[in-house]
């Protein structure tokens, strides 16, 4: 039995996991603990799950700390949304346990001093995101040169013209069933930034070495690219239940039947195109930040974070995100990676300060 404990529970990760485990690994997997910020919707899974519900930010290491300590779980599932996400994986690396991570900004911000505090600690991380996932499971067999990250390319891909696009436009995702921050994100392919820079650091792999190709059909959730020229795929729907139970439960343990197999013998086709970094700046920023690394990483991260929120909130345009985003990163960052979590911390605060002024 897995001791499973939940941070960001009510979010879509969180009630997927639930509906999981729910729908037939209960009795692989015993749900100890669930968080949240402030959803009314947590007593009401709490119950559900026999589990003690807490109502924590994710920013607060201490109480985070003592949760689990309390809850005592084999592993725990970040799914906190944003920034807030990294204090709740140091947090959970400081207690030894295995983390399955859906909180990509915990790598992007946390960089090379949160995976080394993970070593340090015995701390094993397991990514969440379907992408992340597919290199994850494909790199145990294969060495590869080259990473191939794929993007549905959101409800824009084909329109030229995004001055007007508003938020209900921007929120219509074409596949796949998010929470509003990441959809946005999908929408100017901020997401795919994150998991570049993501990728980087957990595998290893410089960001040049790293591709991004349109794939609207979100049935190849990744590829890696051996020195022989060979390409491998990880190939299923565009469901998260299969990276989210990979991760907490392992692969091939009693996981059977996890989303229906793909339609074969039926016939079906898929498509690869490039990206434009005309219609897509946001990726284009990101890769100018991966490769400028040390704190322009996070203020990426952080400037996107505020702005989208500005845009949510009908305080800036769609395309404000990218102007916000590069002007934060124009006013220069150090190169230096960060040793520690005040250096994080000060550099997102200034990243911070000066995306909050331009909304």
């Amino acid at each position: 039995m897995i001791r499973l404990l939940i941070l960001g529970a009510t979010g879509s990760i969180g009630t997927t996991c639930l509906e999981a485990i729910r729908n037939g690994l209960a009795p692989m997997v015993e749900v100890v603990g669930l968080t949240a910020a402030s959803s009314p919707a947590l007593p009401r899974l709490s119950s559900g799950f026999s589990a003690k519900g807490r109502y924590i930010d994710g920013s607060d290491r201490e109480a985070l700390s003592a949760f689990i300590d309390e809850t005592d779980p084999d592993i725990i599932l970040n799914a906190i949304s944003g920034a807030a996400g990294l204090p709740a994986t140091l947090a959970a690396i400081e207690s030894g346990r295995s983390i399955a991570l859906a909180n990509k900004e915990s790598v992007v911000m946390g960089g090379r001093f949160m995976l080394s505090e993970a070593r340090k600690h015995g701390s094993r991380i397991i990514p969440v995101d379907s992408e992340h996932s597919a290199i994850y499971h494909l790199l145990r067999g294969h060495s590869a040169r080259r990473l191939i990250i794929t993007a549905s390319g959101g409800p824009f891909r084909d329109r030229e013209d995004t001055s007007g696009v508003t938020i209900e436009e921007a929120l219509h995702h074409p596949t796949w069933k998010m929470g509003r921050k990441i959809t946005i994100d999908s929408a100017t392919l901020a997401n795919k930034g994150l998991e570049v820079m993501e990728a980087s650091l957990l595998f290893g792999f410089p960001s040049d070495s790293i591709r991004v190709v349109i794939h609207p059909q979100s049935v190849v959730h990744s590829m890696i690219e051996t020195a022989e020229g060979g390409v491998y795929a990880l190939m299923s729907p565009p469901d998260m239940t299969l990276p989210i139970l990979s991760a907490i439960a392992g692969e091939g343990q009693g996981l059977e039947d996890i989303v229906r197999p793909l339609p074969f013998d039926e016939g079906f086709s898929l498509s690869f195109q490039p990206w434009s970094p005309e219609r897509f700046p946001m990726l284009a920023l990101a890769y100018e930040a991966a490769a400028a690394g040390g704190s322009y990483r996070i203020a990426y991260s952080r400037a996107d974070e505020i702005a989208v929120g500005a845009f949510l909130d009908g305080r800036i345009p769609f395309n404000g995100i990218r102007d916000v985003v590069k002007e934060v990163l124009d006013g220069g960052f150090s190169f230096h990676e960060p040793e520690s979590y005040e250096e994080v911390q000060e550099a997102d605060r200034i990243a911070a300060e000066r995306a909050y002024r331009l909304c």
